[in-house]
């Protein structure tokens, strides 16, 4: 997040603060944020905080809690980085009702590497299999010509390779249909009201492609979507219809982000998703794919 637009909101929301005289303590009351997070905000401490998703949700609680819009407050703001996803699902909240928030310690080296494991395996096994299916093939090939050549009964190759591609075909055929016939489990959702977020942790889902279907609902919708790597895939208001967004194979996680959400309805490969547990006006539902 730009340090002088950061800082420009730091001022905004003391600023709006003061004049409705509260203090730090009131605010954190209204939000159940920490003290120190709050301060942190008003100096441009950021550094304090456990994450960029926890930056922009804290200001958005602080600006609701004075008065503030928040979508205007962040609208020239970087998109959210979802480079700790997956420190959600560890945000807590204490006996004192003080949201507080686990950091993965994990090194991002060994979580790249540990992520891209799935599609280096698939492609290993791809080789080998393709290794195997040369060296039948050729070997085959050169036994029939022995054959021919010695006067005994030959092999036709040409049937051969027409046996292998008919036994490649049936089991491409039946892989396809194991695939097409699988059902994306959601399971069951967490639901972090503090946050304002919905979040779905799936187990090697990173590996296929999703399908989002977003539909409008009576006076419409504004909704964003981004990628673990803070690409926009969708960023519209709909004020009727559907919105289909393909979310890539690789893609470790992704976030829906709405405004007016009780308008909005949304599918994941034809299942349907739990936006808001709350009548609210904003709504995050996250999705980890490769919890």
């Amino acid at each position: 997040m730009n340090e002088t637009l950061t800082n420009q909101i730091g001022e905004q929301l003391k600023a709006a603060r003061l004049e409705k005289q509260l203090s730090l303590d009131d605010i954190q009351e209204i939000t159940k944020i920490q003290r120190r997070y709050l301060s942190a905000i008003e100096e441009n401490n950021l550094s304090v905080l456990p994450g960029d998703f926890y930056v922009r949700a804290f200001i958005r609680q602080y600006a609701l809690a004075v008065g503030l819009h928040p979508d205007e407050l962040l609208g020239e703001a970087k998109p959210i980085s979802m480079s700790r996803t997956s420190d959600l699902s560890r945000a807590h909240r204490d006996n004192d009702g003080i949201v507080r928030a686990g950091i993965d310690n994990t090194p991002t080296a060994r979580s790249r590497l540990a992520n891209s494991m799935p599609t280096i395996g698939l492609g290993l096994l791809i080789l080998v299999a393709l290794i195997v299916i040369w060296f039948v093939l050729t070997h085959i090939g050169t036994n029939s010509q022995q054959t021919s050549n010695g006067g005994n009964i030959s092999v036709s190759t040409s049937e051969v390779s027409k046996s292998s591609s008919k036994s490649s075909a049936s089991k491409s055929s039946a892989s396809s249909s194991s695939e097409e016939s699988s059902t994306l489990d959601l399971g069951t959702p967490e639901t972090n009201t503090s946050l304002q977020t919905t979040i779905y942790n799936l187990s090697n889902e990173n590996t296929k492609k999703h399908t989002v279907v977003i539909t409008a609902k009576n006076t419409g919708t504004s909704v964003k979507v981004n990628d673990a790597s803070s690409n926009i895939l969708l960023n519209e208001i709909l004020a009727s219809g559907s919105k289909t967004v393909e979310i890539p194979s690789g893609t470790t996680a992704f976030n829906l982000q709405f405004s007016n959400v009780n308008n909005a309805s949304v599918t994941v490969d034809g299942q349907n998703v739990e936006v808001s547990g709350a009548t609210t006006s904003f709504w995050n539902v996250l999705f980890n794919l490769n919890k």
